[in-house]
């Protein structure tokens, strides 16, 4: 059992103060029970994106936001999460797996995972949408959600800061955004980030020996890590007499290139879903979708070292991929139910099982239902 109660307020300054395009937001999370991936699975992509440890209450989104220039210009600055606005998916969005709302290759790579649910972080960010077609968007972010010591900020009130720099950059195309003359609408971006902390080694030493050779050796540390991505979210028809039921086909596709500091370095995703594909039923959403990372060179390595070294036999990693199933049915317009199944294939990346480390853990199919209520 996993469950998430989420607060937000969001205040509209201008109305209130009479200064046109001010806005604030605030949000919180209330983290409930403990997820099966990380007390059964151990897999790496988790079943919900609502598990995360330790459970709790916490601080989220707490931000400004003044436009410019007939909303054209956005400026936010408080404390801001990235899932929220980078790489986002539209037709994945109601989906559960955690890698939906944050790519699994980015919560491995970032310290921390990153500024993603339920960790918001300090800084700015920028949005320009100089018209319907195009949005370009550019932000900062504290090098790690934790500060200094991980593990720290558990209440979400540390606002760390001076951690190195987390920046991200993003264009959108809008495809046929009106859906005018019977064209398909779509969504297609690209964008990157970039760290500039520093990042330790997964498998070398800085005397050039591997880390399994010797435990208490310190690891090669480099400056700088970075991401590329694109994703595409593009409508296929349109049921008849209707502007947003029918198909939509979706997906992403990550690169890490510096494998010697990335636990993961490529991770694509895709699937396709239907708005109103029972009938008499136009606002429940169905979806099926699947996710597959690969794990870095180093990582692997390092198991291979720690194998020869230290008279191992671990499972040598390789991927990790799963299969996703969902029905989300709107009961109400503050309810929905939603069942869903998800297949996990080499939890882990073929992790090792806690009571046979010899063994990877074993494939897992999960079945599971979502109440989502809203007011």
């Amino acid at each position: 059992y996993d469950g998430l109660l989420q607060p937000q307020i969001d205040v509209d300054l201008g109305k209130l103060m009479g200064w046109s395009g001010f806005s604030a937001h605030v949000a919180g999370y209330v983290v409930q029970g403990k997820g099966l991936s990380q007390t059964n699975l151990q897999n790496i992509m988790a079943v919900t994106n609502t598990e995360y440890a330790p459970a709790g209450s916490k601080m989220g989104e707490f931000w400004l936001q003044q436009k410019f220039f007939d909303d054209i210009v956005a400026l936010k600055v408080g404390q801001i999460e990235a899932d929220l606005n980078f790489g986002t998916i539209s037709s994945a969005a109601f989906m559960v797996n955690s890698t939906w709302g944050w790519p699994a290759i980015w919560a491995q790579n970032l310290p921390g995972s990153g500024p993603t649910y339920p960790n918001a972080v300090p800084g700015a960010q920028v949005i320009v949408t100089p018209n319907p077609d195009w949005t370009f968007q550019g932000a900062v972010f504290n090098g790690t959600p934790y500060g200094k010591t991980f593990g720290r900020n558990t209440t979400g009130l540390d606002f760390p800061l001076g951690d190195g720099v987390l920046s991200f950059l993003e264009g959108a195309y809008n495809l046929n955004p009106a859906g005018a003359d019977g064209k398909m609408p779509g969504t297609y971006k690209f964008g990157g980030w970039y760290n500039s902390r520093r990042f330790d080694s997964l498998s070398m030493a800085s005397n050039g020996q591997p880390l399994a050779a010797d435990p208490e050796a310190k690891p090669q540390s480099f400056k700088g890590n970075y991401s590329l991505y694109a994703s595409l979210d593009q409508a296929v028809w349109r049921d008849t007499n209707t502007d947003d039921q029918g198909p939509n086909v979706f997906g992403s596709v990550h690169y890490s290139p510096q494998s010697d500091r990335n636990q993961v370095n490529w991770f694509v995703e895709g699937g396709l879903s239907y708005k109103g594909l029972v009938d008499g039923r136009p606002l429940d959403q169905t979806a099926i979708g699947i996710g597959h990372m690969n794990m870095g060179r180093s990582y692997v390595n390092n198991v291979k070292y720690q194998n020869s070294y230290q008279n191992a036999n671990q499972p040598i990693p390789s991927f990790e991929t799963f299969i996703e199933f969902d029905y989300q049915a709107v009961v109400s317009p503050w309810l929905a139910i939603q069942p869903f199944m998800v297949y996990v294939i080499n939890p882990g990346g073929r992790a090792p099982q806690p009571q046979n480390s010899q063994l990877p853990i074993n494939n897992a199919l999960v079945f599971g239902v979502r109440t989502n209520i809203s007011f």
